[in-house]
């Protein structure tokens, strides 16, 4: 049974491990990706299906990321995902161009987390891109251990280069340039890889600020999985769960194996554990749980450190809800979009966060007054002071954040005028405002949560400012209502 469990989530990874997971997938193509046959895949779908891993796609035989998967992936995301955030936002305003994090799946590395950069030429990742590259300067990094030297395969390798030991890798791969440096546990092992990518022609002036960028990015990150390992580890995991007898568990409670491997998932992704503690957790034998935490460390889904005898959930598993996001909420947001924006006859929308400036996914433009008209915002990045949502969107970062991440541009009292707004949204969980530009528009944003608790959307209706305040605490009802939903849809 151990093969068949690896096999399995071999097939969820072929599903969740791309830029849209969401994205109907067919068995035949997920056979061909995995190397099974296809009656075997067929199998493990329905059974994955029935677990929550996979939902049935549109087409018949097709499918994509379950909601159960969804959730793991933010469960695991959780006590990292303000710190990866600020880091890459920081790194991609910093230097102006793109900011990712990386990290091994199996046998291959993948982009879990981006930033794209505001140029109009510049060098892409997202969430879900396979590095295909060996010559990358990420894939080098998370070979780190084994690599030597100081070039090597078209890379450049800098020790130490702003002196606090960090080794920074530097390709050039077509017209873009990559320049990357590995995330490190406290016990010193590679857990993922941050990197800015740039075109070429701007490498010479934005190299030097963007290693420092990176530099600071990596020690924010660092620094969350320190104090998530010492607040979940007080003790070694042995001192608090005794070991477990090993008498054979229950044949009427006794889960199928990949319905066990999914337990023992969902319990790592509220925090490291070792054997004994998985087993008091789950119910499981040891003896089953060693050969499948094996099963899952073969997939791809265990980290297990050599300096304490604990399990891990892989980073690579971060990306998926991520991923999922924006075109969960595109497909299935509009209906609630389109019955916010009807009942309160304003125009609605779902906005995210691209850097510091927000972007409309879905709208609504309902009637705004006699004579009236609202011009389209659907797919247009706006900067966060001036957007409608941006105080919202902004709600994961604290005010000396919000306030090392500004533009320059912006002036002090841009930047307290926003501020406010940002702690009255915290506070209050809705925030009505009216527009920066005095152009007679008031608008209601709440804020849209993902699995891992993170603010990664805005649900907000716009209308005139008299039309609005007549009615704000019953909006304010019908917003609070549409963020739910649109919550609902990703947590």
């Amino acid at each position: 049974m151990s093969l068949r469990v690896e096999q399995g989530l071999r097939v969820i990874r072929a599903v969740a491990e791309r830029a849209d997971p969401t994205a109907p997938l067919a068995v035949g193509d997920i056979a061909a990706g995995v190397g099974m046959p296809l009656s075997a895949v067929s199998r493990l779908c329905s059974e994955l299906n029935g677990l929550g891993m996979l939902e049935r796609g549109t087409a018949y035989g097709s499918y994509r990321l379950g909601r159960t998967a969804i959730r793991l992936s933010g469960r695991a995301a959780a006590p990292f995902a303000h710190a990866v955030q600020y880091a890459l936002t920081l790194a991609a305003q910093q230097t102006g161009e793109t900011a990712c994090l990386a990290a091994r799946s199996g046998q291959g590395i993948r982009v879990v987390a981006a930033i794209g950069s505001a140029w109009t030429l510049h060098s892409p990742a997202a969430v879900g891109e396979l590095i295909a590259e060996s010559r990358s300067a990420i894939a080098q990094a998370l070979s780190v251990e084994q690599v030597g030297g100081d070039e090597m395969d078209g890379v450049d390798v800098l020790d130490g280069v702003n002196g606090d030991g960090a080794r920074h890798f530097e390709s050039t791969i077509g017209m873009s340039v990559e320049i990357a440096v590995p995330v490190r546990a406290s016990t010193g092992e590679c857990i993922a890889v941050l990197a800015v990518r740039l075109p070429s022609n701007r490498a010479h002036h934005t190299g030097p600020p963007a290693r420092r960028a990176l530099d600071v990015a990596r020690r924010t990150i660092e620094s969350a999985v320190e104090h998530w390992t010492d607040s979940v580890r007080p003790t070694a995991s042995e001192a608090r769960y005794p070991e477990p007898a090993q008498h054979p568990e229950p044949a009427q409670q006794t889960p199928h194996a990949l319905d066990a491997a999914v337990r023992i998932l969902t319990h790592l992704a509220e925090g490291g554990d070792s054997i004994a503690g998985i087993t008091r957790a789950t119910g499981l034998r040891a003896d089953r749980a060693q050969r499948l935490l094996e099963s899952c460390r073969r997939a791809g889904y265990i980290l297990v450190s050599p300096h304490a005898a604990q399990f891990q959930l892989a980073w690579n598993l971060h990306g998926w809800h991520r991923a999922a996001a924006a075109p969960t909420l595109t497909e299935r947001g509009k209906p609630l979009v389109a019955h916010a924006a009807n009942i309160t006859r304003t125009c609605g929308f779902l906005t995210v966060l691209a850097g510091m400036r927000s972007f409309t996914l879905v709208e609504e433009l309902e009637m705004v007054g006699d004579g009236l008209q609202m011009t389209s915002w659907l797919g247009r990045a706006h900067p966060l002071i001036g957007s409608d949502s941006g105080p919202v969107l902004a709600m994961n970062f604290s005010p000396a954040e919000i306030t090392r991440l500004f533009p320059a541009r912006n002036t002090p009292q841009e930047q307290e005028r926003f501020l406010r707004h940002v702690r009255r949204a915290v506070r209050d969980d809705v925030l009505s405002m009216q527009g920066f530009d005095g152009a007679g528009i008031q608008s209601i944003s709440a804020p849209v949560r993902d699995s891992s608790g993170s603010v990664v959307a805005a649900a907000c209706i716009v209308g005139t400012t008299d039309y609005i305040a007549s009615n704000a605490v019953a909006f304010e009802k019908v917003v609070r209502e549409l963020a739910a939903g649109a919550t609902a849809l990703l947590a």
